[in-house]
Formats: C-alpha cells, sequence, structure tokens
C-alpha cells in the first residue's frame, strides 16, 4: 500500500510539472493539446534542414492547416496585421472586423502557432502597409511611429514571436525623404526589438521591382538593418493582367519573352544584399485565366467588365485534383520553367492556367540552392492540400542526406 502510494504521489507531480512546463512556455494554448503537439513532433521528427523554409501563413488560409507538415517548415510567420496612419492595428474596416486581426486573436490561430513552436519553428507576424497615403502619413510624424514599435513589441512579448516581417509595399516612385525615413524606422524598430530580445530577427518584403523601381526602400542603407531580405518573386502576372502568363517566369526578360523575370529580379537584388541575407519567394499556386484563345500561349484575357472574365487562383492542392487539368492539354515552359495547360469550360469558354505543380515547384528550389541563398519562403502555406508529394519535394531539395 506504501509503495503504491509513493507510485501515485510521483505520478501526480511528474504530471503536475508536466502540466506547468507547457501552461507556461506555451501560454496560448492548453497545456493538453500541448502535449498532443509534442506527440505529434515524436512521431514526425524534424529532417537536418540545411536551408532555412520560411512558410506565410494568411488569415484567408488558417482554416487549410491540417496537412501542413511542419517537420519541414523552419519558420511560420502570420500574414499580418494591418497599421494605420497612427501607428495603431486595424482592427474594423468598413464596420466589419478586420481579418487579418479578427484571426489572429482566434484560437485556432494561437494553436498552430504554438504547435510550430513546439516542432521547432520559429514564429513572426507581417506587418502590413500597401496604402502609399498612410506609409507616408506614418512615416511624416515619430510619434505615430513610436506607437506601432510598441505595438509590434507587445505582440512579440506576448505571442513569444521570434521577429517581426515589415511589408510596406509602396506603388510608384517616393519623395527621397520617405526613403530616409523609413530606414530610420527600421533602425529604432531593430534597436528596441533586440533590447527587447537580443535573438528575435527582422524579416523585410522586397517586390520584384524595388531595386530598379524608386520606392521607399533604400536596400543599401537597409541591408545593416534587416536579418533577412524576402524576395516576392511571384505574381508577375496575375488576376487583373492582360494576358495569361506565368506567376514566376525564371527567365525570359533578357529574350523579350516577358516585361520581367525571376533571375533578373535576383541579379539585381544580389548587388545590393548578400546571398545569405536573402529567402527566395517561391509560390505553391498558379492562376487560372479565362482567355480568347486557350491553345495559344500568353492569350489575352477578358476585361473585367466582359461577362466571360474569369480570374481565379489555382492552387497547388486543386492542380493535383481538377479534372480540367488534362496532361495531354499541357506544355512546359521552356522561359519560364513553368507548366501550362488550357481546357474549355462548359459554357464554351477557354481557359489557359499557369500552374506550380512539382516540376514548377522544384525548378525554384533548385535555383535558390544553385544561387546559394540562404533559404526560400513560400507564398502561401494553406495551398498544400492531401497531396504529400510537395513535402517530398521539400525533404528531397533541403534536408541532409
Amino acid at each position: 500500500m506504501k509503495k503504491l502510494l509513493i507510485i501515485s504521489s510521483l505520478t501526480i507531480i511528474v504530471l503536475a510539472g508536466i502540466w506547468f512546463y507547457f501552461a507556461s512556455n506555451y501560454p496560448d494554448t492548453s497545456p493538453l493539446k500541448s502535449v498532443q503537439f509534442y506527440i505529434e513532433k515524436i512521431i514526425n521528427p524534424r529532417p537536418n534542414l540545411k536551408k532555412e523554409t520560411f512558410g506565410f501563413l494568411p488569415y484567408w488560409r488558417v482554416n487549410e492547416t491540417k496537412n501542413i507538415k511542419l517537420q519541414y517548415i523552419s519558420h511560420v510567420d502570420y500574414f499580418g496585421l494591418v497599421v494605420d496612419a497612427d501607428g495603431e492595428f486595424i482592427q474594423e474596416t468598413n464596420t466589419e472586423t478586420e481579418p487579418g486581426y479578427r484571426e489572429w486573436q482566434t484560437q485556432k490561430v494561437k494553436d498552430f502557432m504554438t504547435k510550430a513552436q513546439i516542432f521547432g519553428s520559429k514564429t513572426s507576424l507581417s506587418i502590413i502597409s500597401h496604402v502609399n497615403s498612410t506609409t507616408e502619413a506614418l512615416l511624416d510624424h515619430p510619434q505615430a511611429q513610436d506607437k506601432l514599435i510598441a505595438n509590434i513589441l507587445k505582440e512579440v512579448k506576448t505571442r513569444k514571436l521570434d521577429g517581426i516581417n515589415i511589408d510596406f509595399e509602396y506603388l510608384g516612385d517616393a519623395d527621397p525623404e520617405y526613403k530616409a525615413k523609413f530606414s530610420e524606422f527600421s533602425r529604432n524598430l531593430k534597436e528596441e526589438l533586440t533590447k527587447q530580445n537580443p535573438d528575435s530577427k527582422l524579416y523585410l518584403s522586397v517586390m520584384p521591382y524595388s531595386v530598379r523601381s524608386d520606392d521607399i526602400l533604400d536596400l543599401v542603407k537597409l541591408e545593416p538593418i534587416y536579418d533577412r531580405f524576402i524576395g516576392m518573386s511571384y505574381d508577375f502576372y496575375g488576376i487583373s493582367s492582360e494576358i495569361a502568363g506565368p506567376i514566376a517566369p525564371l527567365t525570359g526578360y533578357k529574350e523579350n519573352k516577358y516585361y520581367f523575370d525571376v533571375a533578373t529580379m535576383y541579379e539585381d537584388l544580389t548587388k545590393q544584399i548578400p546571398k545569405e541575407k536573402i529567402l527566395m519567394g517561391v509560390a505553391h499556386y498558379g492562376w487560372d485565366w479565362t482567355v480568347e484563345d486557350g491553345e495559344t500561349i500568353q492569350s489575352p484575357t477578358f476585361p473585367s467588365d466582359h461577362e466571360n472574365n474569369y480570374a481565379a487562383v489555382m492552387s497547388y492542392a486543386r492542380a493535383q485534383t481538377d479534372e480540367n487539368i488534362n496532361p495531354e492539354n499541357c506544355s512546359w515552359d521552356e522561359f519560364a520553367f513553368e507548366t501550362w495547360c488550357w481546357y474549355t469550360d462548359t459554357d464554351g469558354v477557354d481557359h489557359q492556367v499557369w500552374l506550380a505543380d512539382n516540376k514548377t515547384i522544384k525548378s525554384r528550389y533548385d535555383f535558390a540552392k544553385s544561387n546559394d541563398f540562404t533559404g526560400i519562403a513560400i507564398w502561401v502555406l494553406g495551398y498544400e492540400g492531401e497531396n504529400s508529394s510537395i513535402w517530398g519535394l521539400m525533404k528531397d531539395g533541403f534536408g541532409r542526406n
């Protein structure tokens, strides 16, 4: 009886210790669920990754996380929180809760970020400003910047984040003063972030044409400030394109095939940013457009006001299962290094689809490795579906032998 009592007491002590460990280290998730994640981690051990594999989880894919194999993702970034001119996170848009803010508060996102941390992935949060006037107003007011930095630091601390990604997409040419102001804001953010957590990292999303344009990014001055630069090498053609085309043509710009390409983008970027700081953006999706002639590559699409207008994301998962995708009607573009297909829908309208299939995605992984970038940034997590072959590509591409 005494022996049984001792065993029972020790069991209670051990269980209490386990409960306390998970409750204190992962406060956003119940200890019971955290234990479940830990068991999953043991069952699905992480390979020794030789490159960083950064993945964006956007608010519109938070319900599609069950098929994400976190053992192959070294870093998860939630995308994201939108800022206003006063340095606050926008919580409401058009009388409705701003979706990025809303999902960030949900238990499902908290649990997924906890799961990522238990699997050994770093976690971060994207801070977003895509409106020029808002960005300018924020940069014009130091108090607003201080407020934003304070809000960022609060999220990093309360959600136990490892870093922050700044996604300020400025369209067109900016006044030179805003380049200087953005650099100063970045410097101040980095300084405060480092004070709070010396191991935290600062990331910057860079649009394809940033080096050649005159936007707010002075990359030479920003290089010492940011730890990683994420090349947004995708959506060269998208929802509003006048022709159907590759999402991320690897080549073709110098051959006058495409208006720009991935190779030239990184050729520009590496003149200002060292390769060991670059994460190459890789799309896990394509686009499906209605077009004038599906069989003709880069066929014109229909205007937005046309009755036949249609453009939709063709996710990796959909590309694997869509019955309209017939291999006999698919071709490989030797410039874009991307698969394209065509079909006619039930209304008799032609479609042209540019795919992120295994061959296309592998070519991007190979490009990142051959250029010795520090890794890739997947845009976006949640498009994988139940087909596990994409994770095999990642294992083969970035796992150590």
